[in-house]
């Protein structure tokens, strides 16, 4: 009994200490700017440090599984994305963590996706693109951040779909380099998230969007569904997860901040403003929302037999 009360009063008392978030990307880019926000809203929420660790490497595999064996205490947290807890399940054949297994503490937003091209492309507009795709001897070139990679993913969905024969695949370490080459006229377009930045600043041109709406910022960029093929859709996300095994306590706990920052019109403009969409939810819709979206890509993995070691 000595030993429960002990457990309950630290799990009430929880945090008295510094949190480590692990973030499974370089710093700098959106899941760092959106990361350091929470984070900073959880300090001063909670009155202890919340702390960015970068882990990136292995298509988010790297710092998932740093995770997933770390203590069950609540000190150690993860930025969950689409590539760690939708996809790689289904296109690794191993991997040394276990996403199902893993506590889901809540989202922090989604992100769509821009087909993107340098402002003086030749492809001035989708089907435009997709006509020179197809009759392309060699194939036009893409950039992604990796093999296997959500932009990977929804790129060769589309030429599946549009009935492309071939495209270049050209993977990359991450944006920077990436939307180098495709303004310097070295790749032909991507499908990427944090381009948007870049699209708002007249370096990248949208001629398609991913994301199920029009998104706020780009209201004039039309929607895959509406330049002809609804089935090119995804709807990315950043999340917080938890080793399984995590005390229910702190999950709603954290979760229950993760909701109130979101809620803060403050806040909400600043999140917006990355070009993310807040997405509140509790710990079973969030765990709902993620399966959701792994179940969706799972039989477009098998189809493409996109296999990775």
């Amino acid at each position: 009994m000595l030993f429960s009360s002990s457990a309950a009063f630290s799990q009430s008392d929880y945090p008295s200490k510094p949190v480590r978030i692990v973030v499974p990307f370089s710093a700098g880019g959106m899941s760092d700017g959106l990361a350091r926000l929470y984070a900073k809203e959880l300090s001063d929420r909670f009155g202890q440090p919340f702390i960015l660790e970068f882990k990136p490497g292995a298509a988010t595999n790297l710092g998932a599984a740093t995770v997933a064996i770390a203590p069950p205490d609540g000190y150690t947290l993860f930025v969950s994305t689409m590539a760690s807890h939708a996809l790689n399940k289904w296109s690794y054949k191993s991997l040394s963590y276990d996403a199902d297994a893993m506590v889901n503490v809540g989202l922090l937003g989604v992100v769509p996706s821009f087909l993107v091209v340098r402002p003086d492309s030749p492809y001035k507009t989708f089907d435009e693109l997709i006509r020179a795709a197809k009759l392309s001897s060699q194939g036009l070139s893409y950039g992604t951040h990796g093999a296997g990679g959500p932009n990977h993913l929804i790129t060769e969905l589309l030429r599946t779909k549009a009935g492309i024969p071939q495209l270049l695949h050209v993977p990359y370490k991450g944006l920077p380099q990436s939307s180098v080459d495709l303004i310097g006229g070295r790749i032909d377009f991507m499908i990427d998230g944090a381009s948007i930045n870049l699209v708002d600043g007249g370096r990248l041109r949208a001629l398609a969007v991913t994301y199920p709406k029009r998104w706020p910022s780009q209201p004039n960029v039309p929607t895959m569904a509406e330049v002809g093929y609804p089935d090119v859709t995804m709807t990315a996300f950043f999340g917080i997860s938890a080793p399984a095994g995590t005390p229910t306590q702190i999950v709603e706990k954290l979760n229950h901040a993760l909701k109130s920052i979101a809620a803060s019109q403050d806040i909400e403009k600043k999140i917006i403003a990355m070009n993310v969409l807040p997405l509140p939810l509790n710990r079973q819709e969030t765990s709902a929302f993620i399966k959701e979206q792994s179940e969706k890509w799972r039989p477009v993995i098998k189809s493409l037999n996109i296999v990775f070691e």
